[in-house]
């Protein structure tokens, strides 16, 4: 019998951290965060108050997918919620609550994300210029799958599509080439493909706060699944020509992703419908199991807007217009009923893994 997961916060002391992990992004965006770790090697991963659409159900994210992914298909290092008192007075720019996990390397390791990778090994498969970090869209994995390494070391290629997958169950709406890494020694040597880690722009908890919201990126998902040619003028309210043109590739990328895993893995598709459907018939006859528990010392407001003055303030460095977003947008936002959500999770989960069974069966 599978343990249900807990919702109980750790709660820590900046003050009594054991030192912090630096953590350099180095793509489009880029910047440097250092978040405190903890005795046992516990990173502490805090809300960030500028990154889009944040709110608490990130963090419930992290926490569910992790115990899901874990439980049915690899392992993964678990996420807890926690509050770590001290923090937002220090950085400003963080939440004192967010989530705590084990490092996912070793000492004498680090971490080399695909990016960073067809940077440093260019392949003519790989078009690693055009790539874009960007949150809310999905990535097309096809490239990355036919780039020489992972023809070379299927092993690695296998996990790596496996990954993919469980991408796919959870919504990820941010599964970028910086999410992924491999894990090297002091030589650079690679040794592993790291464990799957940041699950927090899952679909099925976005915008708690905006149900219109929430369905127009549910049915994104659904559509990217499906993977129906983009129609002229689709994507027309998208007035940024960049962001559209991100968008219609975005709107089939999952498709290609599960045609190209299902056609050229399937010793790793029959394993993954295995393991799906062991995930399905749990949540079928015990749904309850998957319920997230609201936690009584854990925000329980939703506000998708308020990061526009985080972003303004802290990104942008534009005052000004953080007040004025701050006057728009302030507020801790709506009350996050959670009985709503848990149904709403469980019918878009098994609405998603229909889908998927359909794609890689038919």
């Amino acid at each position: 019998m599978k343990q249900k997961v807990s919702y109980i916060s750790q709660i820590y002391e900046y003050s009594a951290r054991t030192g912090n992990l630096k953590a350099e992004t180095v793509g489009v965006v880029k910047g440097e965060k250092h978040f405190p770790v903890f005795e046992g090697n516990l990173v502490f991963k805090p809300l960030t108050k500028s990154k889009p659409f944040s709110t608490p159900l990130f963090a419930y994210a992290e926490v569910f997918w992790s115990w899901v992914i874990n439980e049915y298909f690899v392992p993964v290092p678990q996420y807890q919620l926690a509050v770590c008192k001290g923090y937002e007075a220090e950085t400003e720019k963080y939440y004192d609550y967010g989530t705590v996990c084990p490092m996912i390397y070793g000492e004498g390791e680090h971490l080399m994300n695909l990016l960073e990778f067809f940077r440093k090994y260019p392949d003519d498969k790989v078009k690693i210029n055009d790539y874009v970090n960007y949150c809310q869209m999905f990535y097309d994995y096809t490239q990355i799958l036919e780039a020489d390494y992972f023809q070379t070391y299927q092993e690695l290629a296998e996990e790596l599509a496996m990954q993919i997958l469980i991408s796919i169950l959870t919504g990820d709406q941010n599964y970028h080439y910086e999410n992924i890494a491999f894990v090297c020694n002091e030589a650079g040597e690679i040794l592993r493909l790291a464990p799957m880690i940041d699950h927090e722009f899952s679909t099925y908890f976005m915008f708690p706060d905006s149900m219109s919201r929430h369905l127009y990126w549910f049915e994104q998902l659904q559509r990217s699944i499906a993977g129906d040619e983009v129609q002229p003028e689709e994507y027309a309210d998208f007035t940024n020509e960049k962001e559209r043109r991100l968008m219609e590739k975005s709107a089939t990328c999952l498709h290609r992703n599960l045609i190209y895993i299902k056609e050229h893995y399937p010793k790793v598709t029959d394993v993954f419908l295995k393991k799906l459907d062991n995930l399905e018939a749990d949540i079928r006859e015990n749904k309850e199991m998957f319920y997230i528990q609201k936690n009584l010392a854990y925000p329980d407001h939703a506000n998708s807007n308020v990061y526009l003055t985080g972003k303004a303030r802290y990104k942008d460095h534009d005052e000004e217009k953080a007040e004025i977003y701050e006057t728009k947008y302030g507020g801790s936002g709506k009350e996050i009923h959670f009985d709503i959500i848990n149904s709403q999770i469980i019918y878009e989960v098994k609405k998603t893994i229909q889908q998927i069974k359909t794609m890689l069966i038919s």
